[in-house]
């Protein structure tokens, strides 16, 4: 059939188009708080649907990558919040919480290898680093070849939990340069008094 052809065309002018121009923007992740997209990034229809939560008071809005360099990596990130506030006196001693015991840290390292694929290993074990104005609890996954491998990174802000999940078929030493620079760009608009 001679559809086939057509639609692989149609596809193809798409995707150019979205890499033609783009500029980066703002995406509202809910809670008063948003990230700066880069260009070419784009998020998924839920982004613009009404705010939802699973059963287990969670969020997750994927982001996707349309230049032409990310035909290669595949680069994809998922932000991920809960409805409700984390406990603690401010977010400094809420962001140790997450991980203050080393059962945590080993099961957060765990299901994030698990996560990554069969054979997958650490890249970076779980560590606070500054990315932007805050700190972030980040941990790296490698995974086996032809597979996505991942950054995990964990923040709070004003009380509220945000996390991201960046995954890349990139295997060099310098990759998720755009996740990273999306984690910079989160902030928060006070817009409830906290």
């Amino acid at each position: 059939m001679r559809t086939a052809p057509i639609l692989a065309a149609l596809l193809s002018a798409s995707t150019a188009h979205v890499g033609e121009g783009a500029r980066p923007s703002r995406l509202d992740l809910d809670h008063g708080i948003a990230a700066t997209l880069p260009a070419d990034w784009q998020a998924d229809d839920e982004a613009s649907a009404p705010v939802a939560y699973d059963t287990k008071g969670y969020r997750r809005l994927q982001i996707v990558c349309h230049s032409e360099s990310c035909r290669r990596s595949q680069e994809s990130c998922t932000f991920v919040l809960k409805n409700d506030r984390v406990e603690g006196d401010d977010d400094a001693s809420r962001l140790s919480g997450l991980y203050a015991t080393a059962l945590s840290r080993y099961a957060r390292l765990r299901a994030a290898v698990k996560n990554t694929g069969e054979q997958a290993t650490l890249r970076r074990s779980l560590e606070r680093e500054t990315i932007g104005p805050r700190e972030w609890w980040v941990l790296e996954t490698q995974a086996r070849p032809g597979f996505k491998s991942a950054l995990f990174a964990e923040t709070v802000i004003d009380g509220w939990y945000v996390g991201a999940i960046c995954r890349t078929c990139e295997t060099g030493e310098i990759r998720h340069g755009a996740a990273r620079a999306m984690l910079s760009s989160v902030d928060r608009r006070d817009s409830d008094g906290f």
